[in-house]
Order: structure tokens, then sequence, then C-alpha cells
């Protein structure tokens, strides 16, 4: 396997593997007999496409959650990308400002040997099929439901794999993690009604296992509904003042706290 001694590789479930990058931004690959679904691409320090071809010989198509500078890195390792029609249009921007910002304050792990931080920028990527609300990828004994679940931002999915019960979430469900409804394509009135949706399809379905772009595979179903109730609640004026904080390049946000999450929210996403 080769892992260019940058990504952590996990199989939480059989044929189905976590790729985390850098310990902040998370990737998968779900494997059938017939092909694979590389799922997002982190910020593309390494070669996902590498990595992926190192576990299996089936051929590999790209998909993404959403749009986000931090889920691009890979995509232009691919012949093209399905992404939600919404979000066809970001594949050829370099986000070349948080790239050299990332670069310039990393104190981790050496970064892989071939790669030269200063040349660092994402490559764009081709837009290829869209992805929409029903859709079902065959993987070969192995399908994957798509469902449109906006709220971080507009081209927001997720993936629920009936094999092996995995409902992989992109950045709406973050169990012990800030939910970021500060970034500039959050809205919060979406917000509640996307969880609502995954919480019917865990309580429906054979969901084991919450997957997200940033936080580790999670069993316990219920984190959905206390999100759901929670965001129900900021967005009805029904939770106690948030404390104002400092988050970094969003600048000064609304943090909500809740046992096991937090909320950041700004006055853009209140509309």
């Amino acid at each position: 396997m080769d892992n260019q001694n940058w990504y952590n590789v996990q199989e939480f479930a059989p044929n189905t593997f976590q790729f985390n990058e850098a310990e902040l931004w998370n990737m998968f690959l779900l494997i059938g007999e017939e092909r694979a679904i590389s799922i997002d691409g982190g910020i593309g320090i390494g070669s996902v496409r590498e990595l992926c071809e190192s576990i299996t010989s089936l051929p590999i198509e790209h998909i993404l959650t959403h749009t986000h500078w931090d889920h691009l890195g890979s995509i232009h390792e691919w012949e093209s990308i399905s992404v939600h029609e919404n979000g066809k249009n970001n594949l050829s921007n370099d986000f070349a400002e948080g790239c050299k910002d990332f670069v310039s304050n990393w104190k981790g792990k050496d970064f892989p040997k071939n790669f030269v931080s200063e040349n660092f920028k994402l490559k764009p990527g081709v837009f290829g099929q869209p992805l929409y609300e029903g859709q079902i990828i065959d993987l070969g004994n192995r399908k994957l439901h798509i469902y449109e679940t906006p709220g971080h931002s507009p081209d927001s999915i997720s993936i629920y794999d009936e094999k092996e019960g995995v409902l992989i979430t992109g950045d709406l469900v973050k169990p012990h993690m800030p939910l970021f409804i500060q970034v500039p394509t959050a809205v919060l009135s979406d917000y509640g009604p996307s969880l609502r949706r995954l919480e019917s399809i865990s309580k429906e379905k054979n969901v084991q296992w919450i997957c997200s772009g940033h936080s580790e595979p999670f069993e316990d179903l219920s984190i959905i509904s206390e999100m759901a109730d929670f965001v129900e609640k900021i967005e009805k004026g029904n939770i106690v003042p948030p404390q104002k904080i400092e988050a970094g390049k969003w600048g000064l946000v609304d943090e909500y706290r809740a046992e096991r999450f937090q909320v950041w929210i700004n006055d853009n996403a209140r509309r």
C-alpha cells in the first residue's frame, strides 16, 4: 500500500477505506466486485489516485461530496469528476491563497519527498457526470445511494452504501467537532432539513457508520438527531446566546456548544 508517508489508511469495514491527510481531512475508497469509487480528494499534497491504485486493480471513479477546496486536491488526477450540478463550475479554482497559507503555517509531519511547497496549488479538474437525488451507483454487488443534503454548501450530497451500512455525509455531520455554518456557502435554514433527511435514512436503512470529511467513523446514530434538534433551536432563537470566538481565517464567529459537538455560525448563514 502506497501511503506516501503522508496518508493514514483505515479499513473500518470490508473493502471500505478511510484515508486521512494531515490528521485533518478524510477521503474514502469503496470497492465493489466490478469497480471502485474514490470519494473526495483532500488538499492534494500526496496522490490519492496512486494510493487507491495501490489497494485495488479495479477501475476507479472519483466523486465529490461537495466542492470546498479541502476536498478538491486530487481532481486533476482523474479523467473526469462526478459532482452535484451546483458544484460543476468550482473545479477550476486554484485556491492559491489558501494553499500558500497552509504550507506556510504547517507544523505537522514532513511532506512527501516529491512535494514542492513553493509550487503548491490546486490543479483544475474536468466535470464529467452530475450526481443527483435518487441516483444509484452500482459497483458490482455494492450499491451506493445519492442524496442531496445542502446546508454546508448548495452542492453537498450524502452517500449511503447499502452493503456495509456506511453513510458518508461530507461536512454535514461531524461528531465531536464544530459544524461549519460560518463558511460563505452555508445556509442555516437548509441545515435542519438535511439533518432530518439523514436522520430518516439512518432509521430506515441499515446504517452502521456515519462518516465525514473530518471526523472518525462514528457508530452512534443518535448524533444526527441531536444535531438536528440543536440546529433547529438555533434557527428559532431557542438557544442561549452564543460565545463569540476567534475562528482563524473566518474571523469572529458565534459558537454554540452542545455536549458532543459545537456549531460555528455567522450572520451570513442566517438567511
